[in-house]
């Protein structure tokens, strides 16, 4: 079983210029591939409003989805499903490459449970998790446990500015300070405030714990 995750471009429709949306969501996507080379299938755009990838752990998903709620750019935001399950090809005498299954049928349960939280009463909500049916009892045990840490995550991430999510990425991401700071146009000290924030130090460790329990990168 694999984590297949699904990113879905929130009100894709009213940009003005979908082909800038798109590149630059492909653009913050070979950021976090090329800072966390963790996929077994990267990211890769689909129909007209998606991108989707696959991941073989849980934690690894969690770190790459995060990653890439950092990476985008002002104005752009994605909703992430992530669905625990087997995923299947699909023979195809028209296309290289067609995945169906349970894997893909809980991402996409995944992003309406998302949307749903999102237009109620957690509108900073972007990320949901399922575990399909057919996976055993210890693994829809990790339901509730990760739907429980992607509120808060999500929370979090919405109330920083456009301009602390880069800097929280690009630090992360192995960037000096200085450097940053030259990009951004602000002094050293103001980044090293932004990254020393309390809860963005806590995302910062939650999501390193994350990554030491999912392993080493594939490939």
């Amino acid at each position: 079983m694999v984590v297949a995750v699904i990113a879905d471009i929130v009100a894709s429709r009213e940009a003005p210029d979908r082909d800038v949306l798109q590149r630059e969501i492909e653009s913050a996507a070979l950021a976090i591939e090329e800072a966390r080379p963790r996929a077994v299938q990267r990211w890769w755009p689909t129909v007209a409003d998606e991108f989707q990838a696959v991941y073989g752990t849980v934690e690894d998903a969690l770190v790459a989805t995060l990653y890439l709620q950092l990476a985008l750019p002002k104005g752009v935001a994605c909703r992430f499903g992530l669905g625990l399950g087997d995923i299947k090809p699909v023979e195809s005498m028209l296309a290289d490459a067609i995945q169906d299954g349970p894997g893909w049928w809980a991402a996409r349960e995944a992003v309406e449970r998302a949307e749903a939280l999102e237009r109620g009463r957690l509108p900073g909500t972007r990320s949901r998790f399922v575990v399909h049916e057919t996976q055993p009892a210890e693994a829809r045990a990790q339901e509730a446990v990760v739907n429980a840490y992607l509120v808060l995550r999500d929370q979090v991430v919405a109330d920083m500015s456009p301009r602390a999510r880069r800097v929280a990425f690009e630090s992360w991401r192995g960037q000096q300070q200085k450097d940053i700071a030259a990009r951004e146009g602000i002094t050293q000290a103001a980044v090293s405030q932004s990254i020393n924030k309390p809860l963005v130090r806590a995302l910062r460790l939650g999501a390193t714990e994350l990554g030491e329990a999912g392993g080493p990168p594939k490939g």
